[in-house]
């Protein structure tokens, strides 16, 4: 095997990071310490004809830094440089891997592969938010569809220009520095590529009052396209004023007994919304109230709320709470590396990047304004072209 050597410094991330690499792949290493300024450092930009740390040679030939040292594995020519047999367990390198299955992620897809990009789609599930709703009926070219038949259009669209996808799988980190990103999933398993596209969505904004947690499953639901059947002839409350509460409230209409609506400010959903809810027999709404616990042990068995105008505090009968207050982005994953806005969307530009090389973020788990699946749709396909843009122009 050729001597690997590494000039690197005390303090140095992607120095730790190198030594970590060759460590685990157990290849041995000459370590030389290497200050900015100092004799080895001179001596290093010397044989390298780079400053930065870490630099890496094999045998004589310098590599490059740590990004370069994964890139030479992923590709297969780590194992030829050291001179042993075969390419060894190569990693797939993608062009691009595109976390989420929604309307942003499957778009961003098909573009991906029109530009013949290896791609990779990791995702919980497909469809995203819009599996949320029974119907569309604001997308072009449809008067109205029912989601499911929207999803599976999607999907079908997808499945025709045969892209990887790992469906029902969620990943639990991000290394975004460096020319090649890796993402690690939950069963333990790594990928590499060149760009990345965070196209996460959003999920449900909780109560966060006394009962909710614990009867989740058991009568407190998020998702009245999912549950709704499940309350038949019950009676029911739906927590938000927005149009997402409207439209649950609508969805329950059709199954419940009665459905309370219950808002802590006048409601603000779409007029239209509003009309068909005011109008359903079935419905009573109440504005300008704050929920207070939901009551029960082992299912929902009531809801205590309070008015904001005159402090009277009423307990409704219901068996079922449906709650509709609003959706939090899904950025856990890069809180805390790339930027976000104060309600911790990923914050983009014009063309879907995030200010890391090589990142790319769309739809709704990004500051754009106007959460629509028609939109989503149309960043996914700017964020599949720009990546496609920044992969050409690399050096």
């Amino acid at each position: 095997m050729a001597n690997v050597t590494i000039y690197l410094t005390a303090g140095c991330p992607f120095c730790t990071k190198a030594k970590s690499f060759l460590t685990e792949r157990e290849i041995s290493f000459q370590e030389i310490e290497a200050p900015p300024g100092s004799k080895a450092w001179r001596e290093m930009r010397e044989k390298t004809g780079s400053g930065s740390l870490p630099q890496i040679l094999v045998g004589d030939k310098p590599i490059g830094g740590y990004s370069d040292l994964v890139n030479l594995e992923a590709t297969g020519e780590l194992n030829k440089r050291l001179g042993i047999g075969g390419p060894g367990p190569v990693s797939s390198l993608y062009d691009l891997i595109i976390i989420g299955g929604g309307p942003a992620g499957l778009s961003a897809a098909i573009y991906a592969a029109r530009k013949v990009l290896k791609t990779l789609i990791v995702s919980k599930d497909i469809g995203g938010q819009v599996a949320w709703t029974y119907d569309v009926d604001n997308y072009l070219g449809f008067s109205q569809v029912e989601t499911a038949d929207l999803i599976s259009k999607f999907d079908e669209h997808v499945d025709k220009y045969g892209l990887e996808k790992l469906v029902g799988v969620e990943v639990k980190a991000l290394e975004l520095t460096g020319k090649i990103k890796k993402v690690m999933t939950t069963d333990g398993k790594a990928y590499l590529t060149k760009t990345l596209i965070i196209a996460t969505g959003k999920r449900p904004r909780p109560l966060n009052v006394p009962g909710e947690k614990a009867l989740i499953g058991m009568g407190v639901a998020y998702c009245s396209t999912c549950d709704a059947p499940l309350f038949a002839d019950l009676d029911v409350a739906v927590a938000g004023g927005g149009n997402s509460a409207l439209e649950a409230a609508i969805d329950l209409m059709k199954v419940a007994r009665k459905v309370y609506l219950v808002s802590l400010t006048p409601l603000t959903g779409d007029e239209i919304l509003q009309d068909k809810v005011m109008s359903g027999p079935k419905a009573e709404i109440f504005t300008e109230y704050k929920i207070l616990r939901i009551i029960g042990d082992s299912a929902v068995e009531g809801m205590e709320m309070e008015s904001l105008k005159t402090g009277e505090v009423r307990t409704l009968n219901v068996q079922g709470v449906f709650v509709e207050i609003g959706l939090l982005p899904n950025s856990e994953l890069v809180i805390d590396t790339l930027e976000t806005n104060r309600i911790g969307e990923i914050v983009i530009d014009a063309r879907c990047r995030t200010g890391v090389a090589g990142v790319f973020a769309c739809g709704d788990v990004t500051d754009v304004p106007f959460k629509q699946v028609i939109v989503a749709a149309g960043e996914g396909a700017k964020a599949a072209l720009s990546a496609y843009d920044y992969i050409i122009n690399q050096r």
